[in-house]
């Protein structure tokens, strides 16, 4: 007998667990199907074992330099197997802690692989057969693959992406990296302090190309200060395989070669039709499904949340998207998807944070625009933590409203925060410089800001004769 139910979410990764859970808890008889695991690629292949493997990185610098803080390490190594089983270990726990959370439910959690038969019937695929089920609404949480560019060669070799890196068995003793991105600039600087031999192809002119261009600049230079070898504006020609993984690529107007044990692929991702979205009634351009700002598709009973979105590929936009997706599948007030205030960050060692604005785009959208440079190399707690490399630009309009924060340093993802309320409210730098802030931290450097923003102010206040004059009358 075929079971309906009022939703049914498709893909278990964090858009689909949220979207669910809240269609739960608002009384709907919800289904969740997902084709491997629950947790989607944020626990398995993403931001879990990714962040993981970066912080056994940061602790082995660490060690290194150890030192400096009077205290003495002798013959410190690195054991790639043991980081293995600890990325293992931590997915575990976090995947018991969303295994909990859904007994806590009455969501019926499928595992199979679900495809449209019509508007209103999937068909599942697991290892006994197959079966269909129905639904009154869906939300697709279907999420995106690896994209792998069109290289000659490249498919004769047996080549990582973000998905099975963790899984070599021996620390790689020499890695080429495709692309420039948060992707590939975390794994080298990791792999780089493990010991691996690192080189990266970038195709284009800069490193995190949605960055400052500063802020680009500075990573660069700290990713070679870890031994990262970087070309840039490199146009990949061919890839051929003997006993090793030859990459033929043109940059600086000459060929060039570069000969690695393993290479990993990281170009981006791309949106996938996993489940026959055509039977349904559902439209998708070339950066995944076409949404509206209620994030309904082109089908009128299915929305979709997440990076099937094509709409900022983070894990913590696909759980805001969840429950935008959720609420306006069951209830009649509609809430609408704002990605103005996006925060994101890269977490190399020192982290890259973005919210907002760059200088450039703030001089393009409102024609003048200041920026306020704070090094983490004039704040106290960054010199007691002796981490002092980068630091935030903050950006404001001519009249000083605050519409970007750009931040490459210690912590920069916690830091980053702070400026959320403060970007999507229009608020006054100088408002920075009037908050009280603990001292001594990181979180200073906004106050800072706020501090250069409030003289510069004044400064310009002083020149102004009547102003000059009041003072002269009354302080003299």
């Amino acid at each position: 007998m075929q079971e309906t139910y009022d939703i049914a979410v498709i893909g278990a990764g964090t858009g689909g667990l949220v979207s669910a859970f809240l269609c739960d808890s608002l009384g709907a008889k919800t289904a969740l199907i997902e084709k491997a695991r629950m947790g989607g690629e944020c626990l398995w292949t993403g931001c879990v074992p990714s962040k993981a493997l970066i912080r056994s990185a940061k602790v082995f610098a660490t060690v290194k330099r150890a030192a400096e803080f009077g205290v003495q390490v002798e013959n410190a190594r690195l054991d790639w197997h043991i980081v293995q089983q600890r990325l293992a270990a931590v997915r575990d726990e976090i995947k018991e802690l969303e295994r909990v959370e859904m007994a806590k439910t009455k969501i019926d959690f499928i595992t199979a692989t679900a495809r449209f038969l019509d508007a209103n019937t999937l068909e599942l695929t697991d290892k006994s057969g197959t079966t269909q089920l129905r639904a009154h609404k869906f939300i697709l949480a279907t999420g995106t693959k690896a994209n792998i560019p069109d290289i000659l060669g490249l498919g004769d070799v047996d080549f990582l992406t973000h998905e099975t890196i963790f899984d070599v068995p021996d620390l790689p003793r020499s890695l080429t990296i495709l692309g420039g991105g948060p992707v590939a600039c975390e794994f080298a600087q990791a792999f780089a302090r493990f010991g691996t031999q690192v080189t990266i192809l970038q195709q284009g002119e800069h490193l995190l190309p949605k960055e400052d261009s500063e802020i680009s600049a500075t990573l660069q230079t700290l990713l070679q200060n870890d031994g990262v070898q970087i070309f840039l504006n490199a146009k990949t020609k061919r890839v051929e395989k003997d006993k090793a993984i030859r990459l033929i690529f043109e940059a600086d107007g000459a060929e060039k070669t570069v000969v690695s044990e393993h290479l990993l692929v990281a170009t981006g991702k791309k949106a996938h039709d996993t489940v026959n979205f055509a039977a349904a009634g559902v439209q998708m351009h070339e950066r995944g499904v076409i949404v509206d700002e209620n994030l309904k598709t082109t089908a009128p009973h299915i929305w979709a949340c997440g990076d099937i979105t094509g709409a900022y590929l983070f894990t913590h936009v696909a759980e805001y998207g969840g429950k935008i997706a959720a609420q306006n599948a069951l209830l009649p007030v509609k809430a609408k998807a704002d990605y103005r205030i996006v925060p994101w960050t890269t977490f190399t060692d020192p982290e890259v944070a973005h919210l907002g604005l760059t200088e450039e785009e703030a001089r393009e959208e409102h024609g003048e625009a200041k920026s306020y440079k704070v090094p983490f190399s004039r704040l106290d707690r960054a010199i007691i933590e002796g981490e002092t490399s980068g630091f935030l630009k903050a950006i404001c309009t001519g009249s000083g409203r605050l519409v970007g924060a750009h931040i490459i340093g210690p912590q920069a993802g916690e830091l980053i925060h702070t400026f959320v309320p403060a970007v999507r409210d229009g608020a006054l730098l100088q408002e920075l410089a009037e908050t009280i802030h603990v001292y001594p931290t990181l979180s200073e450097i906004g106050h800072r800001a706020g501090n250069q923003f409030y003289q510069d102010t004044l400064n310009d206040a002083l020149e102004k004769a009547p102003v000059r004059w009041l003072l002269n009358k009354f302080v003299k």
